[in-house]
């Protein structure tokens, strides 16, 4: 499973769980059979349940064990479910107990998120399988999918849904069919491409669907043509129902869209850099559109002068209907003070206050949003535990606390803290974070009152799932080394994309080897694309350090075309080159890329494989 994936993945897991439906429909209970006597709620404890079932009949046994076990999946319970379905023998079942045992195993199996054993586990009862009625096959096959997505085979995911879709109910319809958007939403634009050239009937026309209701460059009215030839060319297909709200918001955001843009930039003192980095994404991201559609005119202003409000006021009485900017977080915020706005504003920063005038949005490149997507990633990978490293500073402190609230808020424990500074005392506090002295104390002490030959070797403490480390290429290069040193190796280090430069350093960034951090895709992707031919045509050497902010130009321009979209479609995403980018309290949110250093170099993250202990550790695997 891809970690760009693992969202989905979670979602999966949740819903399997839950009994497939990722909404609130009446809930169907898997196992129903008239002659079983309904036996109440499971004991509390799984020890507890077993010595009651080990007391009964097999057929009053295999019963009550099938109907305790869906009992602890609405409970969240994936791992007591698997032992008692796992102590039961299928072969002595009837053919209603076999098909619950199997399809209440293969949910627990992916509530715990094991999807290799769930495809094993219907693979070997295939003969079985084909003997049921075409319904509960396909509700198997939903399983099937589950798993395969849960793998990162989305493409044979889709395939599987959309062949069992007309043979489920009317619950299990909705499930697949959010489940078949999702997925379409998951799935990479050349994986996409690829899917519609050998596709055909129904599975054609969700992938075509999917293509242009993406599309971040495609011109809105262009977009709402080719809808309609859509709606026109698939009438009778499953995903009409949801062609009337896209073509509404789409023809919405057409008649909503600027035809001036007044973008405030900084051209003058100490963010001019960032503010010509912006400018050039976005005037690259409006050539690439003009070859494609009509785009608004664009008229830029230098806010690096004290008076915002003056400016702002003047890029309105120029006739600007939209206004991009400012970058500078203090400006920013005195645009938002003004209570009402004239025009939709999309500021290119964050800012801390509630209250927001309803046409001012927010977007750019916190680190704080990339913390919290670090901490579900440790949550969705099954761990309880972490530890946290960071610089000192109010800036390391702020995006310290965004990750253990995020953390806490999951139900996580931060076991350990601990600020550092660059230097000779940097593996000092790496050894103190990781009790290795104690440890070694401990062992010297028992081996004292002891004959026996006591192992002393040192070691650390055991009591995180990962390590969160916020750190640049040079701190890390020096925190990963003394983790390894101090027998850490094998402990998982998650990092912001901070400590990714984006510029390739085999040499020295061997000292990174393992540790796996978010970014956005502009900055892991080598897909080929138009947008990246004209960037490397106009910019051979790129922007250095100041290339994610040539990124959010690109996106900041898209946005001033899509906002609406976002900010009236709930379900509404811009696949953007800065992350996924979807609306959330007037505020964009992106959800990023995972990387991982290999060999020195930072590659988008390869397959990863799971041991299926009660860890649920991960072992980085090279492609």
């Amino acid at each position: 499973m891809e970690f760009r994936k693992a969202r989905l993945a979670a979602l999966l897991a949740a819903a399997v769980i839950a009994g497939c439906s990722t909404t609130t429909p009446p809930r169907t209970t898997v196992y129903e059979q008239p002659s079983a006597p309904k036996v109440g709620a499971p004991p509390a404890a799984l020890s507890a349940a077993r010595s009651q079932l080990a007391t009964m009949k097999t057929d009053d046994r295999i019963n009550a064990a099938l109907q305790w076990a869906e009992n602890y999946l609405d409970q969240q319970r994936a791992g007591d479910a698997s032992q008692l379905l796992a102590d039961l023998n299928p072969q002595v079942m009837g053919d209603e107990q076999r098909f619950s045992w199997i399809l209440l195993s293969g949910r627990a199996q992916l509530g715990d998120q094991r999807p290799d054993e769930a495809l094993g586990l219907l693979q070997s009862h295939q003969s079985d399988i084909l003997q049921y009625p075409a319904e509960k096959q396909a509700r198997l096959d939903l399983l099937k999918a589950d798993a395969l997505a849960m793998k990162g085979d989305l493409t044979r995911s889709l395939q599987e849904r959309v062949a069992a879709h007309p043979l489920l109910g009317d619950d299990d319809q909705d499930y697949n069919h959010g489940m078949i958007w999702q997925l379409l939403m998951q799935l990479p634009n050349t994986e996409l491409a690829d899917a519609i050239e050998g596709s055909s009937g129904d599975l054609r026309g969700w992938l075509t669907l999917a293509q242009l209701y993406r599309d971040p460059i495609a011109d809105l009215d262009a977009q709402v043509s080719r809808l309609n030839q859509w709606s026109a060319q698939w009438r009778t297909h499953p995903a009409t129902e949801d062609v009337p709200d896209i073509l509404d918001a789409l023809e919405k955001a057409a008649n909503e869209r600027p035809s001036k843009v007044a973008i405030l930039l900084p051209t003058t003192g100490p963010l001019k850099n960032a503010g010509k980095a912006l400018q050039e994404g976005i005037m690259t991201a409006y050539y690439r559109h003009k070859q494609n559609g009509n785009p608004p005119v664009l008229r830029f202003y230098d806010s690096g002068s004290d008076n915002i409000l003056a400016l702002y006021d003047q890029a309105i009485q120029d006739g600007a209907d939209f206004v991009l900017g400012p970058l500078a977080k203090d400006k920013a915020a005195a645009i938002a003070n003004q209570g009402s706005l004239p025009v939709t504003t999309l500021a290119l920063n964050y800012i801390d206050q509630d209250n927001l005038p309803e046409n001012f949005f927010q977007f750019g490149l916190a680190p704080e949003d990339e913390a919290r997507q670090i901490a579900m990633q440790g949550a969705r990978e099954g761990a309880s535990q972490a530890g946290i490293l960071y610089p000192q500073g109010e800036w390391g402190e702020r995006v310290a606390q965004a990750f253990a609230e995020e953390w806490q808020s999951l139900g996580g424990t931060i076991t350990v803290t601990r600020t550092y500074q660059e230097g000779p005392t940097l593996g000092d506090t790496v050894k103190e974070l990781l009790l290795v002295a104690q440890s070694q104390s401990r062992g010297e002490a028992v081996s004292r009152f002891t004959s026996l030959d006591m192992d002393i070797q040192p070691r650390r403490r055991q009591d995180m799932g990962f390590l969160f480390l916020l750190a640049n290429p040079n701190q890390g290069r020096q925190v990963k080394p003394a983790l390894n040193f101090h027998y850490a190796k094998d402990l998982p280090v998650y990092s912001t994309a901070l400590i990714h430069s984006g510029e390739s350093n085999p040499r020295r960034d061997q000292d990174l080897n393992g540790v796996r951090f978010v970014d956005m895709p502009w900055m892991l992707s080598n897909e080929d694309s138009e947008l990246r031919r004209m960037t490397e045509e106009q910019w051979p050497e790129g922007h250095g350090r100041y290339e994610r902010l040539f990124a959010m130009g690109i996106d900041a321009y898209r946005l001033q075309s899509r906002l609406y979209l976002l900010s009236t479609l709930p379900s509404s995403e811009l696949p953007g080159v800065t992350g996924r980018l979807s609306m959330k309290q007037q505020r964009i949110v992106r959800e990023l890329d995972w990387g991982v250093f290999i060999n020195g170099e930072a590659r988008a993250l390869p397959k990863v494989s799971e041991p299926g202990n009660s860890s649920r550790s991960r072992e980085v695997t090279a492609q």
